[in-house]
């Protein structure tokens, strides 16, 4: 398999379906439609509204690398930072209709690795096993 990568920059969270629609398609990866958009949707909107304090003039990164079965996803905004952020395994059913919390879950839910490295979230999605039924 060849490997793919690129980066792209998007200001607040306007085009976030067309980017993460692009990037599925560039990457060939339908079948995992669902589970990348998850996964960024949740990951830009974090990065926008924490990040960048919803400030849609500060960019926000978006590169993949697709390399020997695994989607490398990396989302980078403008804020501080945080490392070591606890990313829950688990969440009440309390706080599924919360306005925050849910997202890093979800996003922990669907991928096989997530990350913070200061203001980077790294996620890891392996898409070599095929979910067909």
């Amino acid at each position: 398999m060849r490997i793919l990568q690129s980066e792209v920059k998007l200001y607040g969270a306007e085009h976030t379906q067309r980017i993460i629609d692009g990037m599925i398609a560039e990457l060939d990866l339908h079948e995992h439609a669902f589970d990348i958009r998850l996964i960024l949707a949740e990951a830009i909107t974090n990065a926008h509204m924490h990040g960048n304090g919803g400030d849609s003039a500060k960019p926000i990164l978006v590169r993949y690398v697709l390399d020997a079965g695994w989607l490398e996803l990396q989302v980078e905004d403008c804020g501080p930072g945080i490392t070591g952020l606890p990313i829950p395994n688990e969440i009440s059913d309390d706080a599924l209709l919360n306005d925050r919390g849910r997202g890093l879950f979800l996003i922990r839910c669907f991928a096989d690795r997530v990350e913070m490295r200061g203001n980077i979230m790294c996620i890891s999605k392996n898409i070599s096993i095929s979910h067909t039924a």
